[in-house]
């Protein structure tokens, strides 16, 4: 039998120092750093974010689309209906298609009522209502369309806007009145005004808005000033 070597022994007086089991923590420290398999992880997570935006994404631009929307609607201005026929005769200018001019013009309307007896003329009334003369008028002209007899009168009137076409009936005891005044400063009717008068005058005076007892059906966005919109041009309006 071969005799065995024991192990060595440490030098005479030198202590022997046994190694001890490592900890979890030194394990953790000393191990190997995982790196392939955080590339993994984070590779998934990020993949898993992209596909979450992606289907989020079209539903953010949606709500915000809506709240724009939903602003925008609280926010604009309501549609207003005619009071009376002359209102909706200017209403009538302003919407589709809209009459527009080369030169700007400002239009009216008013409705004076219990001011006159029935049957007074429609001329008389709308010279008393204005308190102008002869010196003051161009010209004149009474029709008759559809239910009224309508006087038009061509007026020269001190101002910017020296050049007015007025539009008036009766309607019982009550005269109702459109009035457009045209920007200029020439004393006299330019043929422009003129062509352009006689363009408003065929849109507006058609039997169907001249029915007694109703008026035209039209609506109008309502301005924040609570004034008509200028006809033609915008600027300044």
């Amino acid at each position: 039998m071969t005799p065995t070597t024991p192990p060595p022994r440490p030098p005479h007086g030198v202590q022997e120092r046994r190694r001890r089991r490592r900890g979890a923590l030194s394990r953790m420290l000393t191990a190997p750093f995982p790196s392939a398999a955080i590339e993994t992880r984070t590779g998934t997570l990020l993949r898993s974010i992209g596909r979450a935006l992606a289907f989020a994404a079209p539903l953010l631009c949606l709500a915000a689309v809506a709240l724009a929307i939903g602003n925008a609607w609280s926010h604009r201005l309501p549609m207003l209906a005619p009071r009376h026929r002359a209102e909706a005769l200017c209403f009538a200018l302003v919407g589709p298609p809209a009459f527009a001019p080369p030169m700007a013009i400002e239009p009216g309307a008013a409705l004076m009522r219990g001011r006159f007896s029935p049957g007074t003329p429609p001329a008389l009334a709308i010279r008393a209502a204005m308190r102008i003369d002869d010196r003051m008028v161009i010209s004149e002209r009474t029709r008759r369309v559809g239910d009224f007899d309508v006087a038009t009168l061509w007026l020269r009137l001190p101002g910017a806007a020296r050049h007015w076409l007025v539009v008036g009936w009766m309607e019982g005891a009550d005269l109702a009145m459109c009035s457009f005044r045209f920007a200029g400063d020439e004393d006299d009717l330019t043929a422009d005004e003129t062509a352009w008068g006689e363009r408003l005058l065929a849109r507006i005076l058609v039997p169907a808005n001249f029915r007694a007892g109703t008026i035209p059906a039209v609506h109008l966005r309502a301005r924040r000033d609570g004034t008509l919109p200028t006809l033609g041009p915008r600027a300044g309006s």
